[in-house]
């Protein structure tokens, strides 16, 4: 009998023990049986699809917080910033013929997995049991020892690479100003009719004084368009020897996100001009059209095509760094006076003194002002400024004529024109800022004595195709004898 209760006893514990080395199996693999035990699931280790065997492993994972200390306080405020990066690191061996992972002669191995590693860019690591990892390289370390012979030692430092979450600023920068420019537009027609609304009650005078004011603003719009779309100013753009001779090397002013491109022979660039100039001369007529036919009822359809024939010259200039040169008169001038013959930013003195402009004429000088201004807030967007200080220099500009209209929309009262002019200086303030922080500044370049485009382009850039930019820059009569002193970017 007690021999039996010894076997019993026995036999329980060899059950028990059977029982817990099962389960210790069912805890290392990591799952609930049936599958293998836990070292059937690894991966063959890899970064960039060169295999190595590991040796063993360390991972951080964990939070990314910020430790606030407060004197005279005993604890502390920890603030969570989000998850912390995971970072991984390997200790592996790179061995001669293995059987476990292939891969030949080791010093051949060696040799392609530090090409990897010295590859630039994201990789992919191949963890024994984390998988596939996007990671980016922090550290690789090789020790090779006499004794081991053809076995080396490879440590890995990697961090898990993330992908960019936040979506650039051009595109949504741009739709700000659109409907920031829109509108200022809409307010600007809104103003226009509810002044000549009351005015037009004082009889026939007002009418003649509004055909008076559009026929001046027509007239100037269509010597922008004799600037902005004459065959010179269009030859710079074509591609080639002939447009890079005539000034089509220049970089600023281009399209920015431009889908169209522009015409690439001179006889395809003659039409597009032609079509251009006919697009502004129809939006002039239509415009005098409804001056001349102007009642109450169609002061809304006036002063829309005013503002068309403003939008159709802006759509004509050849690229914006044009729009803004010659949009800008628009954008300042003062209203004429009613016997004026001058041109609109002429320039040209009185012989006399001049009456005041009549408020037919001033409402729609300031029409045609803001309709012109949110044209030019568009050129900025469009605008490609090629250093930081011309995104300066062209946000100056474009805000100052911003904040003299919204002077004499708050002086006028017309809170509408001033909250959209306000959102117009936001958006394009904004806009010039975010883009020319990513720019290069420029410096100033002095010489002892003049020097050929290629040289300095290869001195301060180490690229000679950049000539034709140094040229341009420094405005030099010929390549070969850039001045002693100008500004160019400085890298």
């Amino acid at each position: 009998m007690p021999n039996r209760n010894a076997y019993q006893a026995l036999g329980g514990a060899l059950d028990r023990v059977t029982n817990a080395a099962g389960r210790l199996g069912v805890d290392l693999a990591g799952f609930d049986g049936g599958a293998g035990p836990w070292h059937t699931r690894l991966q063959t280790a890899s970064f960039r699809g060169v295999p190595f065997g590991v040796i063993g492993s360390a991972s951080e994972f964990g939070r990314r917080v910020a430790v606030h200390e407060y004197p005279y306080r005993d604890s502390v405020w920890v603030e969570d910033l989000g998850r912390g990066p995971r970072r991984i690191s390997l200790i592996g061996f790179l061995v001669e013929g293995s059987v476990q992972y292939g891969g030949g002669d080791v010093l051949a191995q060696r040799d392609r997995l530090v090409r990897a590693c010295e590859t630039a860019g994201e990789a992919e690591l191949v963890h024994p049991t984390l998988g596939r990892k996007s990671v980016a390289l922090l550290r690789f370390h090789v020790v090779e020892r006499r004794r081991e012979g053809r076995v080396f030692e490879i440590t890995l430092d990697c961090v898990e690479a993330g992908k960019l979450q936040f979506p650039e600023g051009g595109a949504t920068s741009v739709g700000q100003i659109e409907a920031a420019a829109d509108a200022v537009g809409a307010a600007a027609v809104l103003d226009f009719v509810q002044t000549v609304g009351g005015l037009l009650k004082q009889g026939s005078a007002i009418l003649r004084q509004i055909v008076s004011a559009v026929g001046v603003y027509v007239r100037a719009v269509f010597r922008l368009i004799d600037d902005a779309t004459n065959l010179y100013n269009a030859v710079r753009d074509l591609p080639g020897a002939f447009g890079r001779f005539i000034g089509g090397t220049k970089v600023q002013g281009r399209r920015r996100g431009a889908t169209t491109a522009f015409p690439a022979t001179l006889p395809a660039l003659k039409a597009a001009t032609a079509a251009r100039r006919a697009t502004v001369a129809q939006a002039g007529a239509d415009a005098m059209a409804q001056a001349n036919a102007l009642t109450a009822a169609s002061l809304p359809t006036a002063a829309a095509s005013v503002a068309a024939l403003v939008s159709a010259a802006a759509r004509a200039t050849p690229n914006a760094t044009d729009a803004l040169r010659l949009l800008t008169p628009l954008a300042s001038f003062s209203p004429v006076s009613p016997v004026s013959s001058g041109t609109v930013g002429s320039g040209a003195a009185p012989s006399g003194p001049s009456p005041s402009p009549t408020p037919a004429a001033t409402a729609t000088a300031t029409l045609v002002r803001r309709a012109a201004l949110a044209e030019v807030a568009r050129a900025a967007a469009r605008y490609e400024p090629p250093s930081h200080d011309q995104a300066v220099e062209t946000r100056s500009r474009v805000v100052e004529l911003i904040d003299a209209e919204m002077t004499r929309a708050g002086d006028a009262g017309q809170d509408q024109t001033y909250q959209a002019l306000r959102a117009l200086r936001t958006a394009v303030s904004v806009d010039l800022t975010e883009r020319g922080a990513s720019l290069t500044r420029r410096v100033v370049v002095s010489t002892a004595r003049p020097q050929p485009a290629l040289v300095l382009a290869q001195r301060l850039y180490q690229d000679p195709a950049r000539s034709d930019e140094l040229v341009e820059q420094s405005g030099a009569i010929h390549p070969a004898f850039l001045p002693v002193s100008f500004n160019a970017l400085a890298e």
